[in-house]
């Protein structure tokens, strides 16, 4: 049962009100990751994005399962610039970019992964390759590709009873927002010991299934434009009525504080 004992990373600024985020720069969050206590239950790292806000604007579960996950980083130009306006040093923590800094880094220091999620065995080979080519040493203890469906409460407890077997000092998952956050969530106390990330399409970018914007469309705040010319039926709610949604929100926040 949770308890106000559980360790959780100080939020620096809220985002209109919603969420609160950490502002921290790729290399600190690196460092947090790797000195984060895991008991007496796991840690969770969520990566917040304007999606995110939007989720949590319109759900307060949502918005409660962010504000009280052990640490919340970055991840979208908007916010970042939020920060900097406020007079933090961050960065955007983009799911490719922590990830890639951290795999290398747990190579150093003999740290070993899990990864739940994936939108298929194919995808989890595909995976597990390249990864073990590009992080020569990486220690991947085990991956599963959930169906498309709810577990089984038998089914669930054997993945859970499989995870604590093998003892992963971190458990990737990518199951997509706000879904893999949900899962992280309800199961920081099912599984011990471990610093679980909500990545979502951070698998796809790793098993090559899923290009990465270039690096000119990123700080131009435009990888959203490049993902959604990829994806466009998929995406063009997340990005275009979202986005319109994003705008009304932080109106509406910004009046709010006037009054």
């Amino acid at each position: 049962m949770r308890t106000d004992k559980i360790y959780q990373r100080k939020r620096d600024f809220d985002v209109c009100g919603i969420v609160g985020v950490c502002a921290t720069t790729k290399k600190e969050f690196v460092k947090e990751v790797f000195s984060m206590p895991t008991t007496p239950v796991s840690a969770t790292v969520d990566l917040v994005g304007v999606p995110a806000i939007i989720s949590a604007k319109e759900n307060p579960k949502i918005a409660e399962m962010y504000n009280r996950s052990t640490m919340a980083a970055i991840d979208g130009m908007p916010i970042v610039k939020i920060g900097r306006r406020k007079g933090f040093s961050c960065e955007r923590c983009a799911a490719p970019d922590i990830m890639g800094d951290v795999f290398k880094e747990s190579v150093k220091q003999g740290k070993s992964h899990y990864f739940y999620g994936g939108k298929d065995n194919e995808v989890l080979k595909k995976l597990r390759t390249n990864l073990e080519k590009d992080y020569p040493g990486i220690q991947i203890v085990g991956m599963y590709s959930p169906p498309f469906r709810a577990l089984t409460e038998e089914e669930d407890k054997k993945i859970c009873d499989e995870i604590n077997a093998l003892k992963p000092d971190f458990l990737w998952v990518g199951i997509g927002a706000p879904k893999q956050e949900m899962w992280m969530w309800q199961h920081q106390e099912k599984i011990n010991n471990t610093v679980m990330f909500g990545v979502g399409a951070g698998f796809n970018f790793f098993a090559g299934t899923l290009d990465k914007a270039p690096e000119w469309m990123e700080k131009a705040s435009l990888e959203w434009l490049f993902r959604l010319s990829k994806e466009p039926k998929r995406l063009w709610r997340r990005y275009i009525l979202g986005g319109f949604k994003y705008l009304y929100y932080t109106a509406e926040y910004k009046l709010k504080k006037k009054k």
